[in-house]
């Protein structure tokens, strides 16, 4: 079992990323107010087409996409999926100028990738985000190896939520434990996965911890940098 991750900084393929957009997201893209947003959504989206067009073997402005949320009515905010090709199960993140895509078959994935360098408030994450059993294994961290391990919690958070497609509203993250090697959960929601969700720390470079949820355990993992969008291959 392979799971393919690819890497992208935005500032660098936005040019070109903008060339892999339908007439409809680039529309959408021109009304983001603030650069760096901008260049992320460009190069996040023509990430995912890259990555279906590769797959499908169609253009990438023709893959399409759906955002249809399976856990309700919402048709723009659920886990982004190949309408044509279900099988493959895909998730992406972005944070400061880096986009990152998961893909793989016979697995689902969630990825998460977050910059260590972002300002927070330590102790308010700290009580929102950590399980009583996660607070007491980052009662060992001081200073900047605190705020990496509470990065690391958060990350493999984020990842899970990412795979099962669920939101905070439903899946708060003080009933989600990730400080062992799989996730663990209070009452889980409906739709949870009956498999065991299987959690893997990330090197990334570039300052950030990620985290790769799959559930199959110990996949294969294979990270490549790209300098261009269009360099992505499977």
């Amino acid at each position: 079992m392979v799971v393919r991750i690819w890497v992208v900084e935005a500032e660098s393929a936005e040019a070109e990323a903008r060339s892999l957009l339908s007439p409809a997201e680039l529309s959408r893209a021109d009304e983001l107010g603030r650069e760096q947003v901008r260049r992320t959504f460009v190069t996040s989206r023509a990430v995912q087409r890259a990555l279906g067009a590769r797959y499908l073997g169609m253009p990438e402005p023709e893959v399409g996409i759906s955002r249809a949320c399976s856990h309700c009515s919402d048709g723009d905010h659920g886990k982004p999926h190949f309408t044509a090709a279900p099988e493959l199960d895909f998730s992406v993140s972005h944070t400061g100028d880096l986009v990152v895509i998961a893909a793989a078959t016979g697995t689902k994935v969630g990825l998460d990738v977050e910059l260590v360098s972002r300002t927070i408030e330590i102790d308010e994450i700290v009580h929102t985000l950590a399980s009583e059993g996660e607070r007491r294994g980052l009662a060992a961290y001081r200073g900047e190896s605190l705020r990496t391990a509470l990065f690391r919690i958060w990350a493999r958070k984020e990842a899970t939520v990412k795979l099962t497609g669920h939101g905070l509203l439903q899946v708060p993250f003080l009933a989600l434990s990730v400080d062992g090697p799989v996730a663990r959960i209070d009452d889980p929601p409906a739709d949870w996965p009956d498999q065991a969700i299987h959690l893997n720390d990330l090197s990334l470079g570039y300052g950030s911890v990620a985290a790769l949820a799959t559930t199959v355990p110990r996949p294969e993992i294979d990270i490549v940098t790209l300098q261009r969008v269009a360099d992505l291959s499977l």
